[in-house]
Protein backbone atom coordinates (compact mmCIF):
# COMPACT_ATOMS: atom_id res chain seq x y z
CA UNK A 1 0.00 0.00 0.00
CA UNK A 2 2.93 2.31 1.10
CA UNK A 3 4.14 2.00 -3.13
CA UNK A 4 1.06 3.51 -4.25
CA UNK A 5 1.11 6.66 -1.88
CA UNK A 6 4.65 7.49 -3.47
CA UNK A 7 3.90 6.54 -6.94
CA UNK A 8 0.89 8.91 -6.31
CA UNK A 9 3.48 11.54 -5.38
CA UNK A 10 5.84 10.63 -8.30
CA UNK A 11 3.15 11.00 -10.88
CA UNK A 12 3.49 7.10 -12.09
CA UNK A 13 7.55 7.30 -12.24
CA UNK A 14 8.12 3.68 -12.23
CA UNK A 15 5.82 3.09 -15.04
CA UNK A 16 7.94 5.90 -16.81
CA UNK A 17 10.05 3.10 -18.57
CA UNK A 18 6.92 3.79 -22.17
CA UNK A 19 7.67 7.40 -22.28
CA UNK A 20 11.26 6.80 -23.13
CA UNK A 21 9.97 4.20 -25.81
CA UNK A 22 8.09 6.89 -27.42
CA UNK A 23 7.29 10.91 -25.49
CA UNK A 24 3.97 11.08 -27.31
CA UNK A 25 2.37 8.56 -24.90
CA UNK A 26 0.67 10.81 -22.76
CA UNK A 27 0.80 9.68 -18.85
CA UNK A 28 -2.20 8.54 -18.22
CA UNK A 29 -1.74 5.58 -20.64
CA UNK A 30 1.63 4.72 -19.34
CA UNK A 31 0.28 1.97 -16.69
CA UNK A 32 -1.27 0.33 -19.93
CA UNK A 33 1.40 0.83 -22.65
CA UNK A 34 4.07 -0.58 -19.48
CA UNK A 35 1.35 -3.32 -19.07
CA UNK A 36 1.71 -4.25 -23.15
CA UNK A 37 5.38 -3.75 -23.00
CA UNK A 38 5.30 -6.34 -19.75
CA UNK A 39 3.19 -9.16 -22.07
CA UNK A 40 5.45 -8.85 -24.88
CA UNK A 41 8.74 -7.95 -24.00
CA UNK A 42 8.60 -9.68 -20.24
CA UNK A 43 11.72 -11.21 -20.04
CA UNK A 44 13.57 -8.01 -20.84
CA UNK A 45 12.30 -6.44 -18.15
CA UNK A 46 13.54 -5.94 -15.00
CA UNK A 47 11.44 -5.18 -11.76
CA UNK A 48 12.51 -4.27 -8.48
CA UNK A 49 9.49 -3.83 -5.39
CA UNK A 50 9.46 -1.15 -3.73
CA UNK A 51 10.67 -0.69 -0.09
CA UNK A 52 12.95 2.10 1.98
CA UNK A 53 16.46 0.10 1.13
CA UNK A 54 15.18 0.50 -2.67
CA UNK A 55 14.78 3.99 -2.09
CA UNK A 56 18.08 4.68 -0.26
CA UNK A 57 20.00 3.02 -3.29
CA UNK A 58 18.31 5.40 -5.76
CA UNK A 59 18.92 8.43 -4.42
CA UNK A 60 22.43 7.57 -2.95
CA UNK A 61 23.49 5.80 -5.92
CA UNK A 62 21.63 6.76 -9.52
CA UNK A 63 23.19 10.12 -10.68
CA UNK A 64 21.92 13.00 -12.18
CA UNK A 65 23.41 14.77 -15.08
CA UNK A 66 25.62 17.95 -14.31
CA UNK A 67 27.03 19.84 -17.61
CA UNK A 68 29.78 20.20 -15.73
CA UNK A 69 30.21 17.24 -14.02
CA UNK A 70 28.61 15.39 -16.05
CA UNK A 71 27.20 12.43 -13.53
CA UNK A 72 26.83 13.46 -10.30
CA UNK A 73 25.17 11.14 -7.40
CA UNK A 74 21.48 13.09 -5.97
CA UNK A 75 23.11 13.08 -2.72
CA UNK A 76 25.82 15.17 -3.36
CA UNK A 77 23.47 17.40 -5.25
CA UNK A 78 20.75 17.29 -2.52
CA UNK A 79 21.34 20.19 0.31
CA UNK A 80 22.68 19.17 4.22
CA UNK A 81 18.46 19.35 5.36
CA UNK A 82 16.62 17.62 2.45
CA UNK A 83 14.32 15.65 4.18
CA UNK A 84 14.48 12.64 2.41
CA UNK A 85 18.47 12.38 2.54
CA UNK A 86 18.55 13.01 5.89
CA UNK A 87 16.46 10.34 7.19
CA UNK A 88 17.71 7.90 4.85
CA UNK A 89 21.44 8.89 6.36
CA UNK A 90 20.25 8.71 9.83
CA UNK A 91 17.98 5.54 9.86
CA UNK A 92 19.51 3.63 7.05
CA UNK A 93 23.03 4.72 7.21
CA UNK A 94 25.06 1.16 5.94
CA UNK A 95 22.77 -0.24 3.35
CA UNK A 96 24.50 1.08 0.15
Amino acid sequence: MEFYRIEILCHDINVHVPHHISPRIPSYNLRAAYDSIKQNWGKYVNEANWNWRLMKTILTRCHVYDKERYYVPFDELAPEESQPIKFLRKFMPDYT
